[in-house]
């Protein structure tokens, strides 16, 4: 379980909201907005309901220079003084890093974590909190770095192998399913023969399952 507090006027144009899709129904989400900044992508806040997870929002009062800063730092304490074990402070502003300073130094001995992170996404791998391995594990993978020429070549080899299965489908009764059944050959490249042809069966049907895999046994 997390609490994020995410100052928006400083990251809504800075993908700030990155990472909502892993929030968990135990987590807590809440937005300090002011005017300048009052609006969300749609598939930011469907992701946030999706999840389930404890949602407020607070807009600025009053401006103020650094008010939205004042708000959050004193959110923060507020958690830390109630329990709170997980608390991830979302700003690109280094300023915050004081805030977690003091939590840190007064609470960290009861167990707490508490970040600086410029998004959801890093503040879960950064709070690297015991209980969170899962998610964490998750979004480090997603993160991992991939060899461009080692991913040409494997994007060379499937366009040749989807190639190959729309020449063999061209001019049957089945032409116009070429998509389909070359997602279907790709997503179970790696199985048998005879794990293809009762797969066939049951994702077109007996009748057309036994003819597109006598079409496509040879290429496949």
């Amino acid at each position: 379980m997390a609490a994020f507090l995410v100052d928006y006027e400083n990251v809504f144009s800075h993908a700030g909201l990155k990472g909502v899709e892993f929030l968990k129904e135990t987590d807590k989400v809440t937005i300090f907005y002011s005017k300048v900044c009052q609006n969300i992508r749609k598939d930011e806040m469907e992701a946030i309901f999706q999840s389930g997870c404890e949602f407020k929002t607070y807009k600025l009062v009053q401006i103020h220079k650094n008010g939205l800063d004042f708000y959050i730092a004193a959110e923060a304490g507020a958690l830390a003084e109630i329990g709170e074990t997980q608390i991830a402070i979302i700003s690109n502003d280094k300023g915050f890093l004081a805030v977690v300073d003091y939590i840190k130094m007064k609470y960290h001995s009861e167990g707490l974590w508490i970040c600086k992170a410029s998004s959801i996404e890093k503040a879960i791998t950064t709070l690297n909190a015991p209980d969170d391995t899962e998610r964490r594990s998750q979004i480090q993978s997603r993160m991992s770095t991939l060899y461009l020429g080692q991913e040409y070549a494997r994007y060379e080899e499937r366009a040749a192998y989807k190639s190959r299965i729309k020449d063999a489908l061209a001019g049957t009764d089945y032409e116009g399913r070429t998509s389909e059944i070359a997602q279907y050959l790709t997503d179970h490249k790696s199985a048998s023969r005879r794990e293809l042809y009762t797969g066939s069966l049951h994702s077109f049907g007996r009748a057309d399952g036994v003819e597109i895999y006598r079409i496509l046994k040879d290429v496949v």
